[in-house]
């Protein structure tokens, strides 16, 4: 979808797409986990210890992926 729109070529608007696709995953899953164990420990557990790590994945991705056309479209 991103791509689609050229997207991929533009580091802040694909962080963007994919911070939007991340946020709406870790709700998802936030919800599931939350009609297991409720959701202050769904919070907790299966929602904090993955922000860091998340943001910086998306943010490397968001970086990487128009460098990686860069380099392709030069070949």
């Amino acid at each position: 979808w991103a791509a689609d729109r050229g997207w991929d070529r533009h580091p802040i608007k694909l962080f963007n797409a994919m911070l939007v696709a991340e946020v709406v995953m870790m709700a998802m899953g936030f919800a599931w986990l939350a009609l297991l164990i409720g959701p202050e420990k769904s919070w907790q557990f299966g929602v904090v210890p993955f922000i860091v790590g998340d943001l910086i994945k998306v943010a490397l991705a968001a970086s990487l992926v128009p460098a990686v056309w860069s380099l392709l479209k030069r070949s």
